[in-house]
């Protein structure tokens, strides 16, 4: 049986996999002209149409009449070239990611300041959790039972060293703790 308050909260990662990144948008290059994508391009579910300008996407959700427009401006970069910028229609923060809530894409402020997954873990599941993330850089594996994989094809070997010195630490911490047999439970591969 399980109470209101004892409901799992949502999480960032949760909310990325449905998310709007103008650095993705960028360089698939949608900003460059107008561009409207069609059916094979879509990894947004709850999106109807949308259609991108070098300074507007619109976006028209499914089940909603009014459309959304989102605002996106252009810093100049130290070596040249310029980064997009999107601005939540809500409060006009300037980021590069937007959330799906609220019936419509908004900051994580706005969408109620959900928590990353490591805050919500004690202090042995946030060292499994980075060893996790840090052996899923190398090919993956379960940290303390598998193997380190050997170094990945273009990876270079200062920073795979670096690596697997960090894993080899988190894991002489890991060995006989409860987390290492309760983890795969609750882990999720990375989703941004």
């Amino acid at each position: 049986m399980t109470f209101d308050n004892e409901r799992k909260r949502l999480t960032v990662e949760e909310l990325s996999v449905d998310c709007l990144d103008i650095r993705e948008l960028h360089r698939a290059g949608y900003l460059d002209r107008r561009y409207a994508p069609r059916w094979p391009v879509f990894k947004w579910p709850g999106i109807d149409q949308i259609r991108f300008d070098r300074y507007l996407i619109h976006i028209e959700l499914v089940n909603q009449v009014t459309p959304q427009n989102i605002r996106v401006t252009w810093t100049p970069c130290n070596f040249g070239g310029t980064r997009p910028w999107m601005h939540c229609p809500h409060c006009n923060r300037r980021l590069a990611r937007l959330f799906k809530g609220l019936a419509g894409y908004f900051c994580r402020d706005c969408v109620g300041n959900p928590p990353y997954e490591s805050q919500l873990r004690n202090d042995m599941a946030r060292i499994y959790l980075r060893a996790y993330r840090l052996r899923e850089r190398i090919g993956g594996g379960r940290p303390v039972i598998d193997p380190i994989r050997e170094r990945p094809y273009r990876m270079w070997r200062k920073t795979y060293d670096r690596i697997r010195a960090e894993i080899e630490g988190l894991e002489r911490l890991l060995v006989g703790s409860q987390v290492v047999k309760r983890a795969p439970l609750w882990i999720r591969p990375l989703s941004y």
